[in-house]
């Protein structure tokens, strides 16, 4: 019960990590809802999870997580707990898994050519200087790296590959990025690398980000 001497949570941004550390206080720190202050300047709750409209005023999307099984681990924990909007009985966890049973990710033309062909992506490119530049990367200590930019560590081949056409615009990176930005990504998400092509890897919800997700948490 709250009380004068309740210790209170104040989060600062209502973006997935807020919620989540929400969520963790009342479950695990037994806090009550109303002792958890979550800050937002923006009129609705959700960070970039924010895909949302109607038919009168319109949709916007800022973007979404690439929700995947093994990079996701805290989050899917954390969604077993929280129930559907529709179902009480059914978690969030267990609906993703529902909806890519019954329609799994497989893309079929994630690079177009001239004329609009297909192009086939599953080669990735690579020569053996860029397997070179990319084992280098992940080895390299990020002191080592510092502020260095993508394009100073790779040879203009590997810029025209079909990988980084693939990488670049699943998880929008440019060229003049941050090294280190892009080894850490690289270490998060290796186990796409053989998938990319297909994007077979991606969890989808049944639901834009907002409404299977942050709404359900939200309640």
């Amino acid at each position: 019960m709250t009380s004068t001497t309740a210790p209170r949570a104040y989060l600062v941004g209502s973006g997935i990590a807020s919620l989540s550390a929400a969520v963790l206080l009342i479950r695990d720190g037994h806090f009550a809802g109303e002792d958890i202050h979550i800050l937002e300047e923006l009129p609705m709750p959700g960070g970039s999870l924010d895909g949302c409209g109607d038919p009168d005023t319109g949709y916007v999307t800022r973007g979404g997580r690439m929700l995947e099984d093994e990079a996701y681990l805290c989050l899917w924990k954390l969604l077993e707990d929280i129930p559907t909007l529709d179902d009480p009985e059914m978690s969030v966890r267990k609906e993703v898994l529902r909806f890519n049973a019954a329609f799994p990710t497989n893309t079929k033309a994630r690079v177009i050519g001239a004329n609009h062909t297909i192009l086939d992506s599953s080669d990735l490119g690579f020569d053996l200087r860029d397997r070179l530049e990319v084992a280098r990367l992940l080895a390299m200590p990020e002191h080592v790296i510092g502020a260095r930019r993508i394009e100073d560590l790779f040879s203009a081949h590997f810029f025209g590959t079909n990988f980084w056409f693939l990488w670049r615009t699943t998880f929008a990176f440019q060229n003049w990025h941050s090294a280190i930005e892009l080894k850490r990504y690289f270490l998060q998400f290796l186990q796409e690398f053989p998938r990319i092509h297909t994007l077979s890897g991606v969890r989808r919800t049944r639901l834009n980000q907002y409404d299977s997700i942050v709404r359900p948490i939200l309640a």
